[in-house]
């Protein structure tokens, strides 16, 4: 009779832990890894093992490290209007008026090989309380002289510039001693420029995939969802590429980018660029979505 009691006993027990929970389950996070890199799982067949791959971050921050170079030492950066830095780069450079002198130097178009490559130029967010508006952020190969409208760059190949006026429209422009190249900027929040992701279909299983934000960087952040396995989780994007390798299992592969955080502006937009296309964009850019929207696609293997 004991030894049926005791075993009732154990019974309710395990029935009481069962009914609680058993123990405490730690609540999800979404912590990055260290800033060195980012693990990746990507999607396989049930029956295969997973693969890690790695993103490896850019050596080049999104945001400055280094003191821009100063505007004109006689006015101060906040009186600094959008008509008095037209009047002084006309004035002072080269770049304002295109039939100024540029010396012995042609355009890019004429000479491609040997010119000036701008492989990014962007704005990103400042702290609040700085009274900065924003940063306007450059990498340039192959120059000797960077301007931004009229204000020569401390480095040629890689830099940031603040900004306190009310100008939104900006170019930049890079010259080597054979040739000149420039781009120009317009500064706007993020917002829906009518693209969306459409689905693509691969020639190989594996793709390099590289991510960043197309417009303005003030620290977006998403999950990508892979036949509904979380594969990149809470992944805040930047104004140059983060590329990495992925592989896919064979026929179509449900993609899944959702908004986790709208960064210091209303809107998340990401782009996505893909290597081995077979068919579709091999560059994908999103609609613009609020936080825990999600935008879909799919990406078909062989």
């Amino acid at each position: 009779m004991n030894k049926k009691f005791g075993f009732l006993l154990v019974l309710m027990m395990i029935a009481v832990l069962a009914a609680c929970g058993g123990a405490a389950t730690p609540e999800a996070t979404a912590t990055l890894p260290p800033p060195e890199q980012v693990i990746i799982v990507s999607a396989t067949p049930v029956d295969a093992a997973p693969t890690a791959i790695e993103i490896q971050l850019p050596a080049l921050p999104d945001l400055p490290t280094s003191t821009p170079t100063p505007l004109s030492p006689t006015v101060a950066p906040a009186t600094v209007t959008a008509v008095y830095a037209t009047v002084e780069a006309a004035q002072a450079t080269e770049t304002a008026v295109p039939e100024a002198n540029n010396g012995e130097r042609v355009n890019a178009t004429e000479a491609p090989s040997q010119a000036p490559v701008i492989t990014n130029f962007f704005a990103s967010s400042a702290p609040e309380g700085s009274g900065i508006r924003y940063f306007l952020n450059y990498d340039v190969v192959n120059a000797n002289r960077v301007e931004i409208f009229g204000h020569v760059m401390d480095n040629p190949q890689t830099g940031s510039w603040a900004v306190y006026n009310e100008s939104n429209n900006w170019v930049l422009w890079a010259a080597n001693d054979v040739a000149w190249v420039e781009s120009q900027l317009y500064v706007q929040p993020d917002h829906d420029s009518g693209s969306t992701m459409s689905d693509i279909s691969l020639s190989s299983n594996q793709t390099t995939v590289c991510i960043k934000d197309p417009q303005f960087v003030d620290g977006d952040r998403i999950h990508i969802l892979v036949n509904g396995n979380l594969t990149l989780n809470n992944f805040q994007t930047g104004g140059r590429d983060i590329c990495g390798t992925a592989n896919f299992q064979s026929g179509p592969n449900a993609i899944e980018i959702q908004a986790t955080s709208e960064g210091q502006t209303p809107l998340v937009v990401v782009q996505l660029s893909f290597s081995n296309v077979s068919a579709g964009a091999g560059v994908q850019t999103s609609q613009a979505l609020r936080k825990n929207e999600i935008a879909r696609f799919t990406i078909t293997a062989p």
